[in-house]
């Protein structure tokens, strides 16, 4: 499954700023979950498992049922240009 990165920039823009930033810096820009956590005020364990929702939720609203598609969205937001994890959709 490839994913559309109109859908993606479309699904990231519907999420909590906040999370969005969460999933940003951590999957993006590879930010250790306990920078990212001073960066929030809360503690890494914290970081982590919200981190968890917010991809579950990020998944559901792409309507990725098996975990194969999960996975491959996983692996997939790392590589992500800029603008979708701004929240805009990609032009195109």
């Amino acid at each position: 499954m490839a994913f559309r990165p109109r859908e993606l920039g479309a699904a990231l823009g519907r999420l909590d700023p906040t999370d969005r930033a969460l999933l940003d810096l951590s999957l993006r820009r590879g930010m250790p979950d306990e920078e990212i956590a001073g960066v929030l005020g809360v503690d890494s364990d914290e970081v982590g498992r919200r981190r968890d929702r917010t991809l579950e939720a990020l998944a559901g609203d792409l309507r990725l049922e098996s975990r194969d598609a999960r996975d491959e969205l996983y692996a997939t937001l790392p590589d992500l240009p800029g603008n979708l994890w701004n929240g805009q959709a990609a032009r195109a």
